[in-house]
């Protein structure tokens, strides 16, 4: 009997020690996830907050570039309106001709009002300023053009795309960014389409882009010279390869394992966040593709870039 009562009371203590246990586990449990909870949070601001902050250099760029076209626009309708002033003036006075009275006289102060206002170089102006209208019209609507397909905002799904489209809509809204001491050298290969999305590959392409821009400009601050940006793409092995490659301040050996890391960035505080080319390497991954970095310190850096034409399959 004194046996059972000590069982009894073991299992007792037993019982209360485990509920106790559980308990602790249990709020530990609700801890992690609450801190699993806010760590996503923080997470999705930060990546908005790089978003933000490729969306601000794409949008100064695309200010710029829309701008020059349209100050063109602008700068030739002034004069485009008083020269269809003064041909209306020239019109109004044929239609006022008095035929009863001397036609010969009238037409005779016509021409030389026509003398005074140097009609053929009024024609052949006007002809100038609306050819200058027009290309600054295309030009507009030809950044338009590539920035909706760099955001690719009607194809947010998978579809087959040639990059080579791609590599040329970011090229043209980053060229403000382009160092003025400058080189671009483009050899785009006959490649086939690849299976993708293709805002996200665009944006892999801006993030690789800029920084390679930033390196340059970086190098040339302490050792002036050209900065060249070399952009290859070709087929191999049944894959689709990116390579892009800069002659900037190039990528220390013991950095080279970390720049893919999130939160891992050598830019100075305040500007940037550190997940670029996380996102980058993220969105590459999610392609079943690989990223490959080629750098020596001082000597450039070359991004190369793997895409399976069929991803999904």
């Amino acid at each position: 009997m004194e046996n059972e009562r000590l069982v009894r009371d073991q299992n007792i203590t037993l019982e209360r020690q485990v509920h106790e246990r559980t308990q602790e586990l249990e709020k530990s449990n609700d801890n992690l996830n609450n801190t699993l909870s806010q760590l996503k949070s923080a997470q999705s601001k930060l990546v908005e907050s790089e978003k933000m902050v490729s969306l601000g250099q794409l949008t100064a760029g695309i200010a710029h570039e829309i701008n020059n076209p349209i100050n063109f626009v602008t700068s030739n309708v002034k004069p485009l309106e008083l020269d269809i002033t003064d041909l209306l003036t020239v019109i109004k006075k044929y239609e006022e001709i008095d035929t009863s009275k001397n036609v010969d006289d009238q037409l005779s102060s016509i021409e030389e009002y026509k003398k005074q206002i140097d009609i053929n170089y009024i024609n052949e102006e006007i002809r100038t300023l609306l050819s200058g209208i027009k290309d600054g019209a295309h030009r507009t609507a030809e950044i338009v053009s590539n920035l909706k397909n760099f955001a690719r905002i009607d194809e947010a799904n998978v579809k087959f795309v040639n990059l080579n489209r791609g590599l040329q809509s970011t090229l043209l809204l980053v060229k403000n960014s382009f160092p003025r001491d400058f080189i671009l050298n483009k050899e785009f290969g006959d490649i086939p389409d690849v299976e993708c999305t293709a805002g996200k590959i665009n944006q892999v392409f801006m993030n690789i882009i800029t920084n390679g821009l930033q390196s340059i400009e970086e190098r040339q601050a302490t050792n002036p010279g050209v900065g060249i940006l070399s952009i290859k793409t070709f087929e191999e092995d049944g894959k689709v390869k990116v390579s892009i490659k800069d002659n900037g301040t190039g990528i220390e050996e013991n950095i080279r394992e970390k720049i893919f890391e999130p939160f891992y960035t050598t830019k100075p505080v305040g500007q940037g966040t550190g997940l670029g080319m996380s996102i980058v390497k993220g969105i590459i991954d999610s392609h079943n593709g690989t990223i490959e970095v080629i750098s020596n310190f001082g000597d450039g850096a070359e991004f190369i870039i793997t895409l399976p034409i069929n991803y999904l399959n």
